[in-house]
């Protein structure tokens, strides 16, 4: 029986060309790909979660008021984005998201050190102008963009990436409208 032998007489699995070739050209392979950190794809272009977290962080910038600085924006996009995904997977769910891209992240943003989460308040995000005053604007803006791109991994990784696209896509919509239920109504999916 050739499949009993031990593994020093086995030859080692190898994927052959077809199937490095398929998981390579995945979507989700790009789309989970946590080595995001250097902000873009091989092919020089944006992986998708960065590109959703700009899309929420440009419509943020859209409705700033004068005096707002990229960070604040950025904060603001995150504020959204909890009380709309609480809508969907409940205000305890999305805080453990929420802390769990903080924590992935800080180990690289040492803005983010000073960064708290407050669940069920307003702001969500806690400490920005503490961090802005001791890493600048475009450091604080740079660190949660990428916990923002963090957070876009993980609920891809737990839902889906084409399930987390729908759910940010309507949180978005409904928030660039206006129409949001009331707090403590979730919507099916």
């Amino acid at each position: 029986m050739a499949w009993l032998k031990p593994d020093s007489v086995r030859p080692p699995f190898t994927a052959g060309p077809s199937v490095a070739r398929t998981i390579a050209e995945s979507p989700a392979r790009v789309f989970m790909n946590t080595s995001d950190r250097a902000k873009e794809t091989p092919s020089g272009k944006q992986s998708p979660p960065r590109e959703i977290a700009r899309r929420l962080i440009s419509s943020r910038r859209s409705e700033r008021k004068v005096g707002d600085t990229p960070a604040r924006a950025t904060a603001a996009a995150c504020d959204t984005l909890y009380r709309e995904l609480s809508r969907w997977v409940g205000p305890d769910g999305c805080h453990a998201l929420f802390t769990r891209a903080l924590a992935d992240t800080r180990t690289e943003y040492p803005p983010l050190a000073q960064i708290q989460l407050r669940a069920r308040s307003e702001p969500y995000i806690d400490g920005i102008a503490e961090t802005i005053m001791a890493h600048g604007d475009p450091a604080t803006a740079e660190a949660l963009e990428s916990m923002l791109v963090r957070l876009i991994e993980l609920l891809g990784r737990l839902i889906g990436d084409d399930m987390a696209v729908k759910l940010i896509e309507r949180s978005l919509a409904s928030s660039e409208r206006g129409d949001a239920p009331p707090d403590d109504r979730r919507e099916e999916a």
